[in-house]
């Protein structure tokens, strides 16, 4: 009796997990981000997504792009370094010759 017990129990659950898997692999919401979701803030991804920087679409009411895309976009994004200050009178040098004379006055 305990062995049938057994070998129901194993059934139940091996069937509670193939639907667990199932379901998983039908989510599709860790494949796409929503304004709220996105690592760009909700401001900055309803004005990409309008300005067309990546493709998306609406579900109802939330605006939805693809993770791919939208990483792939904030990529292109990167700002670049800054130069390196130059350092004693060379740098002094430079920031003289860089400036304007001011207008006189009227």
């Amino acid at each position: 009796m305990t062995k049938a017990v057994d070998v129901l129990l194993l059934y139940l659950i091996n069937l509670v997990h193939d639907a667990a898997n199932e379901n998983a692999a039908r989510d599709t919401s860790a494949a796409f981000y929503d304004a709220k979701t996105s690592p760009t803030g909700q401001t900055t991804f309803r004005r990409a997504a309008a300005a067309g920087a990546f493709p998306s679409f609406k579900v109802g009411r939330k605006l939805m792009a693809r993770k791919a895309d939208v990483d792939a976009w904030i990529v292109t994004q990167a700002r670049s370094p800054k130069p390196k200050e130059q350092s004693g009178d060379d740098a002094d040098a430079t920031f003289f010759a860089s400036l304007q004379p001011r207008r006189p006055r009227r």
